[in-house]
């Protein structure tokens, strides 16, 4: 059997051996035939390809609703809507992610009217709703970014790749909010709120029809903004210390939805805790048990009124309920 590649780069051999498998349809004695290797050379090729990562597997498991925990999360909560997803065993958080965010994508969608503002904070499931929306050009659609630039580093979940995205699948406008999302002093971002450009994102921003948004945790394990080194651990102990248990777009609340005296409020570059809560709506996905103290505060401070979870965490948010 004569090798026909044995001059291609290895990692390029992988990759159409992996084509000819997986998208074409050939069978391992089939691509052994096409490339002059053994059947068992291909399987171990394909093997080394997963491993690699030149080829990812990916289970798309159907979506089930729990419709008792969401009538009961809604009446609880006088919620719009709520959508809570059952998931079985408790999966792995980046998992869980993926899953609230297909279920809150397709919330999204049927929300998505022509001439819309939409409005951007950051978050990691906000990332997980956007990437599960396919193309889908709506009419005149100006997405707009809600908290300034985490750091000099460009995340995949900050707010201008976030707005790009989904400007991009909606075929709309995109409007940043080019400033970091806190300065060192409150006197730099009155100055800064002066900035012509500055303010007519933000005034956008207000004008928001749909907020996407998440729900961050005081918990280093589960807080964005310390995983990513935005703040410090010391920073994150004295928010804690003030009772915080969560913050929606940089405003941090305790248990019972009210605003935390953390200092840096009034530091922040982007909208404003008022204007937040004057957007009609207030779509937020969001899950974990370990974070449902930060939801619970969110949903009593009237942050969303449109909420995406899992039956775990929304079983979670109602025990709290109870006894806080």
């Amino acid at each position: 059997m004569e090798n026909k590649y044995k001059n291609t780069d290895r990692e390029e051999l992988l990759a159409d051996i992996s084509e000819m498998y997986y998208q074409e349809g050939y069978t391992q004695a089939e691509v052994s035939n096409k490339v002059g290797m053994t059947r068992s050379a291909i399987s171990r090729m394909l093997k080394e390809a997963r491993q690699k990562g030149i080829v990812e597997i990916r289970v798309h498991r159907p979506l089930r609703y729990d419709t008792e925990l969401e009538m009961a999360i809604r009446k609880k909560f006088n919620l719009i809507e709520a959508k809570v997803i059952n998931t079985g065993v408790n999966p792995d958080y980046d998992e869980l992610k993926d899953r609230l965010g297909n279920a809150a994508a397709i919330e999204f969608q049927s929300l998505l009217k022509p001439n819309m503002v939409i409005g951007i904070a950051w978050g990691t499931t906000v990332k997980a709703l956007i990437d599960a929306i396919p193309p889908s050009p709506i009419p005149n659609i100006n997405v707009v970014q809600l908290l300034g630039v985490l750091g000099s580093t460009r995340h995949s979940y900050s707010g201008q790749s976030l707005v790009e995205n989904l400007a991009l699948k909606l075929g709309g406008e995109g409007h940043y909010l080019l400033t970091p999302f806190m300065v060192d002093k409150e006197n730099t971002a009155t100055i800064l709120r002066q900035d012509l450009s500055i303010q007519q994102v933000l005034s956008l921003g207000v004008q928001s029809d749909l907020a996407i948004l998440g729900v961050g945790s005081v918990k280093p394990d589960y807080c964005s903004l310390f995983q990513g080194n935005h703040i410090s651990r010391q920073d994150l102990d004295t928010i804690s210390r003030e009772q915080a248990v969560g913050d929606v777009s940089g405003h941090y609340f305790d248990i019972q939805g009210n605003s935390a005296n953390v200092e840096f409020h009034k530091r922040l570059m982007g909208i404003s805790k008022e204007n937040l809560l004057a957007v009609p709506i207030r779509l937020g996905v969001a899950g974990n048990p370990e974070k449902a103290d930060a939801i619970l505060g969110a949903l009593r401070g009237k942050f969303i009124n449109y909420l995406t979870t899992d039956n775990h965490t929304a079983i979670r948010i109602l025990e709290l309920a109870d006894s806080n």
